[in-house]
């Protein structure tokens, strides 16, 4: 057989055939048989079925099941016509207790009485949709696609356990949308990459240290783009130290007679994905359906609503507010700063807006299992505390937030701890008043108020200095920490915007008609990103099963909620900014009615 011939033409059938005989063994099937499904093997003794079987339902992104065998079986009826796959395989991998021991071109000569044999779903599978759809064009099919281990932690089975293992393919960055919505109707066949960008974030440092496969060339505007890769089972049958099991040798499948399904054209809103760059200081990117995308462009437009007057809609980024959703759903552990002393004579001295929208944010942020932080001015602290634990108390939080005081007591607060670790992945400020080009602290109206502010600037200023770490700031004036971003827009258009700018940006800026709908926006599009099939499963990196958004529900801004949240806020002394002898009023704006009418209008589309 000539060695450049092209097998991506012949059938599945002729080419298991060739296998069988002997002609194509050793061979990678990376571009073999294209247009039909290729599947990865494991094979293990009957008693670990039960588990192995139940390791792949929790990894069905590394290990989808396209059929698993009787004990003793050696067909695959569902997939194949006629086969044997002790034989037609092109090479094995023989597995003994932990280790690759070995590989083997034919099973023949073991038992296999008592052999069960699990089919996996394999990305090879969908070449063709990325050829037909020039996201990938260049095809050498004499080279293995490049794999590596990860430090992504699979669903745990018995005995069955092991880090994730992912292909990579070098894809064009404006193909990255493409590429999410064409592969993403696949489930069976590793269905839409588990990361783009970045690969330090999965575990893995340098590219070319390949653990298998062939090196991938990268051409300018290309991104690493990363699939749960079916190797991921070979690992996990040595990571259960059986005595004797088998698998493919990587890049060497099994084709099946099944023809891959392309879905690309009846692809609808809802699972249409667009591949979004949240983090512009690193590669680091996210997925969502373009039906999510317009819930939070919607949210992000009804948040921008400026009925003060302020100029904020002048202050409005297009992108930032989705930006921001998508980094908060990454964050494993989230900072939340806000305060702001508009009323100097009063104790305490800081308005309504601000801390409703950090406990509505840190609500739903908690359900999602992540680490909040609320930074206070350390005088504000026992206040804060006060607060808080009520409202954990009328189960308004799931739980007791930490609190940190800043400065800190005897110590200034760093943003990396002695280890070196930073404290958060994300760094928001709300309605946290921020220092200005003279270095001093201003209200809307220019009043100075930095004898009652802390520095906390300089630890956002760090923040956003780490390439790694999001820093978001919420603000309906412009004199708001973070809002340094819209510097001179806030100059031109805002009252007194000259005097009372904020000078620190922050990496995305928010401009909310007030600053409380900033959060409670970005907690609702949390919300919506979580119910949402394309993202959820992204987040999760296909490892597990999927969310129950049922458990954000109680949590999720509601006009009950929110008013009891500013109930509580009032009843600790707090007062409106604009006009404190009003009650039940946020901005100069009364509860009932304008701020539930834009909480009603948010939720209109969730």
């Amino acid at each position: 057989m000539a060695a450049n011939c092209d097998f991506s033409k012949f059938s599945p059938e002729d080419l298991r055939l060739m296998i069988r005989s002997g002609q194509l063994k050793r061979k990678p099937t990376t571009f073999f048989a294209i247009g039909f499904k290729q599947a990865n093997l494991a094979i293990l003794p009957k008693r670990y079925a039960d588990d192995f079987r139940r390791f792949c339902q929790g990894n069905a992104g590394a290990c989808p099941l396209l059929y698993e065998s009787k004990p003793g079986e050696w067909k695959a009826p569902p997939l194949c016509a006629e086969s044997d796959v002790r034989s037609d395989v092109a090479l094995y991998n023989k597995i003994k207790s932990g280790n690759v021991d070995g590989q083997d071109e034919t099973l023949l000569d073991y038992d296999w009485s008592d052999l069960v044999s699990f089919y996996l779903g394999c990305s090879f599978s969908f070449n063709q949709i990325l050829l037909s759809n020039n996201i990938l064009t260049a095809v050498d099919q004499s080279k293995n696609v490049s794999a590596f281990v990860t430090n992504i932690d699979c669903f745990e089975s018995g005995p069955f356990k092991c880090k994730m293992v992912v292909s990579m393919r070098a894809i064009p960055a404006d193909k990255l949308s493409l590429l999410a919505t064409v592969t993403s109707p696949l489930p069976d066949v590793h269905g839409a990459p588990i990361h783009y960008g970045d690969p330090s974030l999965i575990g893995i440092n340098i590219l070319q240290n390949v653990n298998l496969g062939d090196d991938t060339e990268f051409k300018e505007g290309d991104i690493p783009v990363f699939w749960c890769c079916g190797v991921t089972g070979m690992n996990a049958l040595m990571g259960a130290n059986l005595n004797l099991a088998f698998s493919h040798s990587p890049g060497h499948m099994f084709l099946t007679d099944i023809p891959q399904e392309d879905f690309a054209e009846d692809v609808g809103p809802d699972k249409e994905c667009k591949v979004i760059k949240y983090n512009e200081k690193v590669d680091i990117f996210s997925v969502l359906s373009i039906k999510t995308e317009r819930v939070i462009k919607y949210l992000s437009h009804v948040t921008s609503e400026d009925p003060m007057g302020r100029g904020i809609k002048n202050l409005f980024l297009a992108d930032d507010f989705e930006k921001a959703a998508l980094a908060l759903s990454h964050a494993s552990s989230v900072g939340l700063v806000t305060g702001f002393p508009v009323h100097m004579d009063c104790n305490p001295p800081d308005e309504t807006d601000g801390l409703p929208g950090v406990i509505s944010l840190a609500a739903v942020l908690q359900s999602l299992g992540k680490k909040v932080t609320v930074i206070v001015d350390d005088h504000a602290t026992k206040l804060n505390e006060q607060i808080i634990a009520k409202c954990v108390e009328k189960g308004l939080l799931p739980k007791q937030l930490d609190i940190l005081p800043f400065p800190g007591n005897g110590r200034p607060v760093a943003f990396k701890n002695q280890d070196g670790e930073q404290l958060f992945d994300v760094f928001l400020a709300t309605e946290r008043v921020g220092r200005t080009r003279d270095v001093k602290y201003y209200s809307m109206k220019g009043k100075d108020v930095s004898s009652l502010v802390k520095p906390v600037d300089d630890l956002f200023i760090e923040a956003t200095n780490c390439p790694n770490v999001v820093t978001i700031a919420v603000g309906d004036g412009g004199n708001e920490l973070g809002m340094g971003k819209v510097l001179d827009k806030v100059k031109e258009y805002v009252p007194l915007g000259d005097k009372i700018a904020c000078i620190v940006a922050a990496d995305l800026a928010i401009a909310a008609g007030c600053s409380n709908w900033g959060c409670q926006a970005l907690a609702l599009a949390l919300y919506a990103l979580m119910s949402c099939p394309i993202h959820e499963r992204y987040i999760r990196r296909a490892v597990g099963f999927p969310f129950n958004t049922s458990q954000l529900q109680k949590f999720i801004p509601s006009i009950e909620r929110e008013r009891e949240i500013l109930s509580i806020v009032e009843s600790a002394g707090m007062k409106d900014g604009v006009r404190p002898d009003q009650k039940m009023s946020v901005d100069g704006m009364f509860f009932d009615k304008q701020h539930a009418d834009v909480l009603k209008r948010m939720k209109e589309l969730l």
